[in-house]
């Protein structure tokens, strides 16, 4: 196992290869400066004596430095791992780097001089090694790795990176990516720290969660900075779990840093503004009504006048049916039709410049989530429909009070009709039905709106969830052996409802599919290719055709190579599938598509004259829990509540009885979830149906013992066979 701190630097950051003379000299001045024998004499508690691997340094450092026009950057990471088995051993003995990479540390990196990374092994002895990095890499496919040659059980790594960059201001302005780590790792950890300078201009966000010991400063060489450190030592390895956040139930660390030269940058800065060089460790709620008036401030009509005629001429009487009438307008006319001359300019079938008559079919309007939410403020104004601003946090990212990075908040707009209607995410599956299920349950501010007016107040609340029966995924599967009794012939009907659908929605059916039936309710809209003269439109219908035609074969083919993974025991054959319903109209409508395909030579065995059928293979994998995942200390956290039905139609052939039918039949069920199955002969058909259901997003870690059964005999019913007896 390889430590996840390391790999993260690793895939993050370039080598500068220099002489190692002069490498090795500049680290002994800077961090290796320690002798050998007081390294390798580092005491480790006998608690960790069992540990794969322990961390007995892991230190990193940021500064943000501004010079005039300016800004200075400088990152390093200092990390000693020592190595006590042969898992560590062998996961160390090369480090893998991303060839191209171009992000470090929490900012963009244009140049690959800019890094410079050093490793040496210390013996147990305290003797020193240090590693040629332009002798030991190798680069493939685009990775480089370096070998750690030589290395032993009792050896310790001594990892160290810097990055220094300078970077050319130009507007005043600049937000660094968020750094949000657990202070935990996969070994445990000696010694830990994470320091980070700013000088006045830039904007600190910091702040540790979950028990992770409080940000301290601490005083710095120049005066106009100020650091801010956190510490700990003695850190216990991180337990990962099925089903759970590490943000939300370990120690943390969260920060970010914005430069603003002026003041008119400051108030365009997409953060929870402090004061200059000061850290800000709260978002209030002062904060939040401060952002909505900024942001929410006033709707304007004019890009909603088209979309509020159509919903006038539509024949929409209640206030939800205008709104979701005004969204799938928006999402059609704006964004998805768009799909066809993105595909033909990738295709090189049209140039980019196009005829101005023409350029409305080319380019869409929208590209961000807010001026879809303008449009739809300006329709709930324009029909006298009460809404709302809503602010949450995903909760992964952890509790409302703990919200203190911007870009975490996802922003939405609460509609008050008969039932509330939500909007947060702008894509091509974007409905008014649900919201994204990282949010179903969490906290939220409100902030309510006064007609045409700025937001008035906020307020908390807390976001509804989604049931098991909204998010429903259902398999119905009609099986026939085939002639040699070595395989089945299969017809298989899959819907998904509610969370399903997005997350199915392009492995199952090509973007052409939608466009189609977009465009048979929005009869009176143009194609791309219907513009221009007639021999660009004879010339684009025919070539954009021809593309459509290749890219649906190239689709299918990789829908057959993914379903021949699926069944991995068997081979596919004979594959064809058919978009029945794409579930992106109606209310809550699922998305359903048919498959058909022979099965060859799997989940079928010959006993004599007998035949043992894997029944239990064609519900799909089931969870498989280990022995030390039985016992859990922290909450489940699922994506959402949700159900798996699977019906299965197995005929059985001509001279066969069925033997094990009752042994099919099982239920367990209790507030958790539950596991049920039913097996009954009609005729000459077996009809299997099992249906598993998650009735919860989340669950106390007390009520994990009551997951676990149902759970396991969806795994047992996974391994069930039936017997089909001759004669």
């Amino acid at each position: 196992m390889r430590s996840s701190l390391l790999t993260t630097i690793a895939l993050c950051l370039t080598i500068l290869a220099q002489g190692q003379s002069k490498l090795e000299k500049e680290l002994q001045e800077k961090f290796w400066n320690k002798p050998g024998n007081d390294i390798a004499a580092i005491s480790i508690p006998k608690k960790w004596n069992e540990e794969s691997a322990v961390i007995l340094k892991d230190h990193r450092y940021i500064q943000y430095i501004n010079n005039g026009k300016v800004v200075y950057f400088k990152s390093n990471k200092h990390q000693m791992i020592k190595i006590q088995d042969q898992a560590s051993l062998e996961g160390f003995s090369e480090i893998s780097l991303s060839k191209d990479s171009k992000i470090s540390f929490g900012w963009t990196t244009t140049s690959r001089k800019e890094t410079t990374i050093g490793i040496r092994i210390i013996k147990p002895d305290g003797a020193i090694t240090l590693v040629d990095i332009e002798k030991e890499e190798v680069i493939e496919d685009d990775i480089r790795k370096i070998a750690i040659p030589n290395l032993e059980i009792g050896d310790i790594i001594d990892l160290f990176i810097q990055t220094d960059r300078k970077e050319r201001d130009y507007d005043g302005l600049d937000i660094y990516p968020a750094v949000e780590t657990t202070i935990k790792d996969n070994y445990p950890i000696l010694d830990y720290r994470i320091a980070v300078e700013v000088e006045n201009d830039f904007f600190l966000n910091m702040n540790t969660y979950n028990g992770a010991p409080p940000v301290k400063e601490e005083e710095t060489e120049r005066r106009a900075t100020k650091m801010y450190v956190v510490e700990a030592q003695n850190v216990e390895k991180l337990e990962t779990s099925r089903w759970y956040y590490p943000l939300v139930e370990e120690p943390s660390v969260k920060l970010q840093v914005a430069f603003a030269r002026k003041k008119i940058n400051e108030n365009a800065a997409e953060i929870f503004k402090g004061e200059d060089g000061e850290r800000k460790a709260t978002a209030t709620q002062k904060d939040v009504l401060d952002y909505f008036d900024r942001k929410f401030n006033k709707t304007y009509s004019g890009s909603a006048k088209e979309v509020i005629s159509h919903i006038k001429n539509g024949k929409f009487k209640t206030k939800s049916a205008k709104l979701k009438a005004g969204l799938e307008y928006i999402r059609f006319n704006r964004y998805t039709r768009f799909f066809e001359p993105i595909f033909a300019y990738q295709a090189q079938i049209v140039a980019g410049n196009t005829r101005n008559k023409c350029s409305s079919l080319y380019y869409g309007i929208y590209e961000k989530d807010a001026q879809v939410i303008n449009d739809l403020r300006a329709i709930s104004e324009a029909f006298n429909i009460d809404y709302d601003i809503v602010l949450a946090q995903p909760r992964y990212d952890g509790k409302l009070d703990d919200l203190l990075i911007k870009s975490n908040a996802r922003v939405g707009i609460r509609f008050n009709t008969e039932e509330p209607l939500y909007f947060f995410d702008f894509n091509e599956n974007m409905t008014l039905e649900r919201f994204p299920a990282i949010l179903e349950g969490a906290e939220a501010y409100i902030g309510s709106v006064i007609k045409k007016k700025k937001i008035s107040s906020v307020k908390r609340t807390i976001l509804s969830t989604s049931t098991a029966a909204d998010n429903v995924y259902k398999e119905t599967i009609d099986l026939s052996l085939s002639d040699d009794k070595k395989g089945f012939n299969m017809k298989r009907d899959l819907s998904a409802s509610g969370h399903f659908e997005s997350e199915y929605m392009f492995s199952w059916i090509h973007w052409s599919d939608f466009i189609k039936e977009d465009y048979s309710i929005y009869k009176d809209q143009e194609h791309f290719y219907e513009c221009g003269s007639k021999k660009e439109i004879k010339r684009y219908t025919e070539q954009f055709n021809a593309l459509e035609s290749k890219k649906l074969e190239e689709f299918r083919e990789r829908r057959e190579k993914s379903t021949d993974r699926e069944w991995s025991a068997a081979t596919v054959k004979d594959y064809t599938t058919q978009v029945v319903q794409t579930g992106r109209y109606g209310n809550n409508s699922p998305l359903v598509v048919t498959e058909n395909m022979t099965l060859k030579d799997g989940y079928i065995k010959k006993a004599g004259s007998n035949l043992i059928i894997e029944l239990g293979k064609f519900i799909g994998s089931q969870v498989e829990l280990e022995k030390k995942e039985r016992e859990r200390s922290v909450d489940v956290y699922l994506g959402f509540a949700k159900t798996f039905i699977y019906e299965i139609n197995l005929e059985i052939p001509e001279g066969y009885t069925v033997k094990g039918v009752d042994a099919l039949n099982t239920s367990i069920d209790n507030t958790t979830g539950n596991f049920i199955t039913t097996a009954v002969m009609e005729e000459n058909i077996l009809r299997v149906k099992t249906t598993k259901t998650y009735k919860s997003n989340y669950l106390k870690s007390e009520q994990w013992k009551d997951m676990t059964p149902w759970l396991d005999a969806a795994f047992e019913f996974n391994q069930a066979k039936v017997l089909l007896q001759k004669g």
